[in-house]
């Protein structure tokens, strides 16, 4: 348990067998991890007599789809009786235990699950690299010179180290999907939904979403199914998708070669004319996000900026007063952009099931190698489905150096009940 990544029927079984053994080996590799790394990646956890007797009420009740699964929760979320640090660079105002739990939270309960740590996030969730100067950069498990990636980054890390099976987190710009792309691991956003309403910290409430990461397909499955449990219930025909490229910048070949990969798997329709159109609408949607974020970013952080201004990461204090200079003209103007693309997939989803995207142009980067070019590529890529509050499966796929990528499959509300039928054209892919 200490060094592999076990599947939900295996934390079941070793739950079932012993509780106390899997409560006292969770907290025991928490405590192998140097204090530094510690720090960097967990927030906060139940004691042990708090993990034991959540488990055992997780474990009572069989018929759940949940039953017994750990999970970490990014430390956005409200959970009764612990503090929502936020990964705030000041803490007087987020460090006392809460009397609510977040709605996800009373969800996953409600499934069976049982949470186990929540995870610090990048400063209030924000930053795209997962940085955090509070609380230090959480590290990439192959190397510690690339980048982990994303608002829920340390979540990533928790189910890439074998800590837990799953973790969630915010997505609403790639907060899951980057930090899933560059870990080599599943996941999924979902579309806008009151998970991401009530007993949550906000980044950007307009449409604020939720996300989930796995390590395995079958894990990814079972989730999707918790969430959804009537989505595979409907017969229709094999789901057509279409795969788009990319959106203005060059793909690596190693990402180019994945996303062809998973894409030979289904059932990809060839239309140039298409991809021509799609194009011309969704290249607008990074700059209309950033423009977006950065007004309701400030509305949220206005007046801390009075007393804490000195506190904040520069970089992310610079992306909260990009709202302060917006004139209404441009936002107006970005609001129109997210209309258009929201009408775009609109139309689209009338002949398709499903659009193929890359998530970043390159394969887990050096942190060295993080640059405006790459972060503006990569949410010309993220953004399209953010704005159009649309649900997402991730599925990742390896390249050299254990460096990793993955494709976004973004679908319509309206047909959720694709995803098993793609998930099970998909598992003998990642079998081989």
């Amino acid at each position: 348990m200490a060094t592999t990544r076990l599947n939900f029927q295996q934390w079941h079984a070793l739950a079932q067998q012993s509780p106390e053994g899997v409560v006292d080996q969770f907290l025991a590799k928490l405590q192998q991890l140097p204090e530094v790394e510690r720090r960097t990646w967990i927030a906060a956890t139940p004691s042990r007599d708090e993990l034991l007797q959540g488990l055992n009420n997780a474990l009572s009740a069989e018929d759940l789809p949940l039953t017994g699964v750990p999970y970490a929760l990014q430390d956005l979320f409200d959970v009764y009786d612990l503090p929502t640090a936020c990964g705030a660079p000041f803490t007087e105002l987020f460090d006392l235990p809460l009397d609510d739990s977040s709605r996800l939270y009373e969800k996953l309960t409600s499934l069976g699950a049982c949470l186990f740590a929540k995870t610090v996030p990048s400063e209030f969730g924000i930053d795209p690299q997962g940085r955090n100067p509070t609380y230090g950069n959480c590290t990439h498990p192959a190397n510690q010179a690339f980048v982990c990636g994303g608002g829920a980054g340390a979540a990533a890390r928790a189910v890439s180290a074998g800590l837990v099976p799953l973790a969630f987190g915010l997505d609403t710009a790639g907060g899951i999907r980057i930090p899933a792309a560059f870990h080599g691991l599943f996941g999924f956003r979902m579309d806008n939904n009151h998970y991401a309403r009530e007993g949550v910290f906000p980044m950007m409430p307009s449409i604020e979403s939720v996300g989930w990461i796995n390590h395995c397909i079958e894990d990814l499955l079972t989730t999707f199914r918790a969430f959804y449990p009537v989505a595979d219930d409907h017969q229709c025909e094999a789901p057509r998708g279409y795969l788009l490229s990319g959106l203005g910048s060059k793909l690596s070949n190693e990402v180019n070669a994945g996303l062809c990969g998973i894409a030979r798997e289904l059932n990809i329709d060839e239309d140039p004319q298409l991809g021509t159109q799609l194009r011309q609408t969704l290249s607008k949607a990074a700059a209309a996000y950033q423009t977006l974020e950065a007004r309701e970013l400030h509305a949220i952080h206005q007046y801390w900026l009075e007393e804490y201004r000195d506190h904040y990461d520069p970089a992310v204090l610079e992306r909260i007063e990009r709202g302060l200079h917006c004139p209404p003209a441009e936002a107006e103007a970005c609001a129109q952009i997210q209309q258009h693309t929201c009408i775009a997939f609109s139309e689209f989803f009338e002949r398709y099931d499903y659009l193929l995207l890359p998530i970043c142009p390159e394969p887990t980067p050096d942190q060295s190698a993080w640059s405006d070019a790459l972060e503006s590529a990569t949410m010309q890529l993220i953004a399209p489905a953010s704005l159009a509050f649309l649900p997402t499966l991730i599925l990742p796929f390896s390249c050299a150096d254990g460096r990793h990528s993955a494709v976004q499959i973004i679908l319509s509300p309206r047909k959720l009940h694709i995803v098993p039928e793609l998930l099970a054209q998909l598992t003998g892919h990642y079998s081989d």
